[in-house]
């Protein structure tokens, strides 16, 4: 089974974002309920049953339906925007919670948007958790941790260590989701540090579920971080069933099922996964059931045992199949193949793994070929057989040779082929790998050459030109000084005269500082970029921010020369095309890489159809990212604009 999609299902069952669940683990007092029953403001009775409705919603999921129409009809007596923010985000856990990500994104974007206009900062860093989870789920994590973040910031402003706690354990959360174990561990601690230090136990059975994750994932000593994974699931386990919360207990004992099987400890992954399917169908999580199911199948499969990894694998994909889940059905489709063939079933197997490689053109690697070819070839010889044994019972001894010499012609040709296209295969990897190799000595080489020749235009535009203008214009002032009291006319001539000659200066100053800008040299990439935005983008009529944090003092020129063309270029790009009224650049370090983010609210940029259209901009700016071994991303805002994405690794 493919480690990177086992991992991927392993995430989404047993790592809790709490940005959804913020509300909805503070215990609702009894004072609220009779506030809302007391309050005759629609506006703050929606607010009090929001809160009841989370904390109900955690226990009784079957009802959010009507939990919301309540909701609903709160608001619309309330008319208020804020009213409004309260069921959009209520509709999003739902729609999170639901498996429909884009749905739940675009509910949280909403109430974003309603948030930053309204005073209440701790609601609009609960909804920058909600997106951060969301885009956490969906494998975006330079968005993600964009709006954690901002929650994080939020929270310390307002000493709210509850939320605070929360915000370090989706960091540490979205560190491990990228491997980085260490960071991971070290904001989970200090998550469960705060928990503990003032009495949130209930709070601490989430934390303690992803501490087990983040040990049971880390490299080194396995057995020692596989005891630690063990200590604190059963933590978190104990404490979910203290409050009553089958649904939390049952999702970290399916998470501890999944570490044992990759950790090779079959059988005790089985009483943890059968725990997990009791405790999901008494709190009556259907949906959830599809992870425990899939990895009793896995565990039944590496014992040998084919046809109990078949049963539960088919109980799985029927919950699949109804609820038209996509995460994990990858997985699915290889255990029931794997099943099909462990029991003999070639026919059955080779639609499985069909499905399977069809689902995901990224696993099309030679192992999966050379898989999928070793069963089809079991399939084509039972065919085969069994018209070999009709035959036979014709006339065995007239036909039996020539069956044979075709059977094993037909083995011939196709291995014969595979090594063939395996051979071709190989030598159009060499072929590209030099090709490109190629192109990117001559593009650095160009690239490089353009910059020298950027700097000493810069250089001669600077000593050159502009010090013999100024050197005219002050000999100009000299002149005007000494016939101002002679001759009138001639001195407003000479004066115009002057006028024209320092504003050439000026102009020539402002290009020798765009073709290679004196505080990148000096300073650095941030003053850089500041500047860019404020003569640039703010001269324009245009709003700008630009944030920084986490970065290096310094980091390599040709780095810092790349990314400031690359800004360059997406600004001159918005100021041509976008329409935009606001731009934020964001330049931070996450992990081994160096982001750098511009966000607009234009009216959009299609990058397929500006790079068929061979936009030079693009590029350009596709070029430069190649040089420096990262990547570009380009996508739709949430609502309008753009957000472009720059990763270089450092």
């Amino acid at each position: 089974m493919k480690f990177r999609v086992i991992l991927s299902c392993m995430f989404v069952f047993s790592c809790f974002s709490e940005s959804v669940l913020l509300y909805a683990q503070t215990q609702v007092a009894d004072s609220i309920r009779q506030k809302l029953t007391l309050e005759k403001d629609p506006a703050s009775q929606t607010k009090y049953y929001f809160l009841i409705a989370k904390e109900l919603l955690e226990k009784h999921f079957d009802q959010a339906s009507f939990y919301t129409d309540s909701l609903e009809q709160f608001a619309r007596k309330s008319k208020n925007p804020t009213s409004k923010a309260f069921v959009l985000n209520f509709k999003g856990l739902i729609a999170k919670e639901s498996g429909k990500l884009k749905e739940a994104l675009e509910y949280f974007y909403q109430d974003y948007q309603i948030r930053q206009g309204d005073q209440d900062v701790r609601s609009l860093a609960m909804t920058c958790n909600n997106l951060g989870g969301t885009y956490a789920e969906l494998f975006k994590p330079d968005s993600s941790i964009h709006y954690y973040l901002k929650s994080l910031k939020i929270f310390e402003d307002l000493k709210e260590y509850s939320n605070l706690a929360s915000a370090y354990s989706n960091i540490g959360n979205l560190y491990n989701d990228q491997k980085i174990h260490d960071k991971a561990i070290n904001y989970l601690e200090k998550a469960l540090a705060i928990r503990l230090e003032h009495g949130e136990e209930k709070k601490c059975m989430f934390t303690y579920n992803n501490l087990a994750v983040a040990y049971g994932t880390s490299e080194g000593n396995d057995e020692q971080n596989l005891t630690k994974a063990l200590e604190y699931s059963n933590k978190g386990i104990e404490i979910a069933l203290k409050y009553k919360n089958n649904y939390v207990a049952g999702v970290i004992d399916g998470g501890i099922c999944h570490i044992l099987l990759e950790k090779g400890k079959y059988q005790d992954a089985i009483p943890h996964c059968e725990q997990s399917i009791k405790l999901l169908t008494e709190a009556k999580r259907m949906v959830n059931l599809v992870f425990p199911y899939v990895n009793l199948a896995s565990v039944y499969n590496r014992l040998d045992q084919p046809q109990k990894a078949l049963d539960f694998a088919m109980k799985g994909y029927a919950i699949m199949d109804s609820n038209k889940l996509a995460d994990p059905l990858e997985v699915y489709l290889e255990e029931i193949g794997t099943a099909h063939e462990k029991l003999g079933n070639h026919k059955e197997a080779l639609v499985w793994f069909k499905k399977f490689m069809k689902l995901d053109d990224s696993l099309f690697r030679s192992e999966n070929v050379r898989s999928l070819a070793d069963v089809e070839t079991k399939y084509q010889s039972e065919k085969k057989e069994k018209e070999l044994i009709i035959e036979r019972e014709r006339n065995y001894k007239k036909t039996s040779w020539l069956i044979g010499f075709g059977i094993f012609l037909v083995a011939f040709i196709l291995i014969t082929f595979l090594l063939y296209k395996r051979y071709q295969y190989k030598q159009d990897q060499k072929l590209q790998k030099a090709v490109i190799t190629e192109q990117q000595l001559g593009l650095n080489a160009v690239i490089e050459a353009q910059e020298a020749e950027r700097k000493r235009i810069a250089k001669d535009l600077h000593d050159g030109i502009v010090q013999e203008l100024v050197a005219t214009k002050l000999g100009f002032d000299a002149l005007q000084f000494s016939i101002q009291h002679q001759d009138e006319i001639h001195s407003t001539k000479i004066k115009d005269l002057s006028q024209q000659l320092n504003e050439a200066c000026t102009e020539l100053r402002n290009i020798s500082h765009v073709m290679m800008p004196p505080t990148l040299e000096t300073k650095g990439l941030v003053p850089s970029l500041q500047l860019l935005l404020r003569n640039s983008i703010e001269q324009a009529g245009i709003r700008s921010e630009f944030e920084h944090f986490d970065l290096p003092v310094r980091l390599d020129e040709k780095v810092e020369l790349g990314l400031y063309r690359i800004a360059q270029e997406l600004l001159n790009n918005i100021l041509k095309h976008a329409k935009a009224n606001k731009i934020v650049m964001q330049l931070y370090r996450a992990g081994n890489f160096l982001i750098l983010r511009v966000e607009d609210d234009g009216i959009g940029f299609d990058f397929n159809e500006a790079r068929h259209a061979g936009s030079m901009g693009l590029l350009n700016i596709l070029s430069r990212v190649r040089t420096m071994g990262g990547n570009y991303f380009s996508e739709k805002g949430e609502l309008n604009g753009t957000i472009s994405t720059v990763r270089i690794p450092i």
